[in-house]
């Protein structure tokens, strides 16, 4: 499966975050939470668009519906929900993007589409290679849903801003993007990045 990315997530990343799969999942709960909120923020800046209003209720309520799903499985396996922080990969994506920002509006809808590009590529890594078959279950459950909406974004930033315009911003958002993974820390969390990771053990690789 090929993901609009420019920066590839190593099949190890997989091995650490599945060590501490709830501080994984609670991650995963608040992104889910965030990725609603999004859709929220861009129905209030764009009410005049009716037909792209519809499609993202319908994103905020499906991001919802995943919310309860994640928080399910989070707490049969004995974990809890804690408050929400900050994202330092989303974080780092719009404090980039204002370096260069002539619209808002397309910046928040290229960046929601890279970051649905990348839950999609982490969730395909450990649909695919995780050793927790329950964990397997539930981002397989995911993959198809944060394909569609990946693509509903950068859809929806051509039709409002244009092809030219939408595809050159998503071109320069899409280097920032490997860059930014590229250098973040190693946490547990689906956007963490590779730096300082630990070893993985014999048996892990």
């Amino acid at each position: 499966m090929g993901f609009p990315l420019d920066h590839a997530t190593p099949t190890a990343w997989v091995s650490l975050v599945e060590r501490e799969p709830e501080r994984l999942l609670e991650d995963h709960a608040h992104c889910e939470l965030k990725a609603a909120s999004s859709a929220h923020a861009l129905i209030a800046k764009n009410p005049e668009h009716s037909e792209l209003v519809q499609d993202l209720a319908d994103i905020a309520i499906e991001e919802l519906e995943h919310f309860k799903v994640v928080v399910s499985e989070l707490e049969a396996r004995g974990g809890r929900l804690g408050e929400q922080t900050e994202n330092r990969y989303a974080a780092s994506l719009h404090r980039r993007s204002a370096e260069s920002r002539q619209s808002l509006v397309l910046d928040r809808l290229v960046i929601a589409h890279l970051i649905e590009a990348r839950s999609l590529e982490r969730f395909h890594l450990l649909a695919e290679h995780s050793t927790d078959s329950r964990l397997r279950e539930l981002f397989a459950e995911l993959l198809p849903s944060e394909a569609a909406h990946q693509g509903f974004y950068a859809k929806a930033a051509r039709s409002l801003f244009g092809r030219e315009q939408a595809e050159a911003r998503i071109a320069h958002l899409r280097r920032v993007e490997g860059e930014v993974i590229s250098t973040l820390p190693f946490s547990y969390t689906v956007h963490s990045g590779m730096v300082g990771a630990p070893s993985l053990s014999p048996a892990e690789r």
